[in-house]
């Protein structure tokens, strides 16, 4: 059965002129609908422009946090057409006073897309825990994962994650940049301050559980940053990390292998150089991790097996530029390397799209990086209902954006935010049940709960 959803698409005139979804059965075969809906997709993916599909590997900053007015244009023949990216990540600025007026806000970049017949970008932020949590006094409390670690079993932390997804969700945001499934170690704890569960078990066992939480409510789990950090911070330097093979396999593969089991909607990976001593010979130890292809491709793919999106961290971090890595160079070598998502704390990324754009047209395995990236990126947006199946009165499977109606009815928005409430209540309750007789001033304070 597949609900009711409306797409608007520039570059196919038949999916325009769609009749209504009819809410019933289909006729098909459970093998015969997974075939007509890979058709389906092919025959959406097909009919977008290079625009459309090079704008899907950038996600980027935006400006305020009532309503969305900022954009960019590029000229498409003797048109301007807005320029928006394949998503959007929220800072502590992007976060109005109430939930109420985060959700309004998230839905003005909803409708702004639908009006100018542009694919939706998904949403995200940053909503690990603890002090890395752009939803800090919105939402219900979210401890840091280390105290989460401490204090509930996995099950547990299941239930309190899959409340936090269910606010995210109805605020509007479709993935978030989290869990940590770094395993804590000597090197790192400094840098990492408590976002990590602990050791490896206890971080894969702990990330899987997040992970099952936000994806089963919709919300895309990234889990980060792979294949590691030590104590200095890549905003400032690029992180140099020493493994010997044993430690690789404990610290590294075994907890993001399990991540990885999960299927998280994407994986971030960090900007440190990375060596295996004893190992591997062809890690290419002088090239961050982000940019280089033999963590993404041979480790990442092949031998982990992931088969989601791959985010780089932000690529304007100093630490790359400061080392040889300016911005031009960065965005080629991680699209290269087998980067699909380029994330920016820039709030423009038109020249980055034209240097994209320009390699697109005059290199062709460039090209086809940037193909099979968009395609995962569109299969995530089906995924967290960005875009959906549907059945059009003659029983033809189409793809389809949401109804805008189904943002913007106030009976609607009434539904989201009593879920939200609801889901906050329960939030609150586990917090005071098994994290407030311990906690302390500070985690008090970081979770504004005082």
């Amino acid at each position: 059965m597949f609900l009711a959803s409306s797409l608007f698409l520039t570059s196919c005139q038949k999916k325009e002129q769609a009749a209504e979804i009819l809410d019933e059965e289909h006729s098909l075969s459970a093998d015969e609908m997974e075939l007509q809906k890979a058709r389906v997709f092919e025959d959406f993916f097909s009919s977008l422009n290079e625009q459309e599909k090079i704008s899907q590997i950038f996600v980027v900053n935006l400006e305020g946090n009532e309503k969305f007015s900022f954009v960019e244009y590029v000229n498409d023949g003797e048109q301007r057409k807005p320029l928006i990216p394949g998503g959007y990540i929220f800072f502590g600025f992007n976060i109005a006073e109430s939930p109420e007026k985060i959700a309004a806000f998230t839905d003005s970049i909803r409708d702004f897309s639908r009006d100018k017949s542009c694919i939706e970008p998904f949403l995200c932020l940053d909503a690990e825990g603890g002090y890395v949590n752009r939803l800090r006094g919105i939402t219900g409390p979210l401890p840091e994962c280390e105290r989460v670690a401490k204090c509930m079993d996995a099950e547990q932390a299941e239930t309190l994650y899959s409340l936090n997804a269910i606010q995210l969700k109805s605020l509007g945001f479709d993935l978030n940049l989290a869990p940590v499934a770094e395993s804590l170690c000597a090197e790192n704890e400094k840098f990492l301050d408590g976002r990590s569960f602990g050791a490896a078990e206890c971080a894969a066992k702990y990330s899987r559980a997040a992970i099952r939480a936000y994806q089963r409510n919709r919300v895309g789990a990234v889990a980060k940053h792979f294949p590691g950090n030590n104590d200095v911070d890549p905003h400032f330097s690029l992180p140099r990390i020493f493994y010997d093979a044993d430690e690789f396999q404990k610290n590294v593969l075994e907890p993001f292998s399990a991540a990885i089991e999960e299927s998280p909607a994407g994986i971030l990976m960090s900007h440190a150089l990375v060596e295996v001593l004893g190992n591997f010979q062809d890690t290419n130890s002088s090239i961050p991790a982000s940019l280089n292809p033999f963590w993404i491709e041979d480790i990442l793919r092949e031998r982990l097996g992931f088969e989601g999106i791959v985010f780089c961290d932000d690529i304007f971090m100093s630490a790359l530029e400061q080392n040889g890595f300016d911005k031009k160079r960065a965005v080629r070598s991680a699209i290269t390397a087998g980067v699909n998502c380029i994330l920016m704390s820039e709030k423009r990324f038109k020249n980055e799209y034209e240097i994209i754009r320009n390699l697109y047209f005059s290199d062709e395995e460039f090209r086809s990086r940037i193909e099979d990236s968009a395609r995962r990126i569109i299969k995530f947006k089906i995924e967290c209902g960005i875009l959906e199946y549907a059945l059009t009165e003659n029983g033809e499977t189409i793809l389809r954006l949401k109804s805008k109606n189904s943002l913007g009815e106030e009976s609607v928005f009434e539904e989201r935010m009593a879920q939200f409430y609801a889901a906050k209540n329960k939030n609150v309750k586990l917090y005071e049940k098994y994290f407030l007789p311990t906690a302390s001033r500070d985690e008090l304070r970081a979770l504004r709960i005082e």
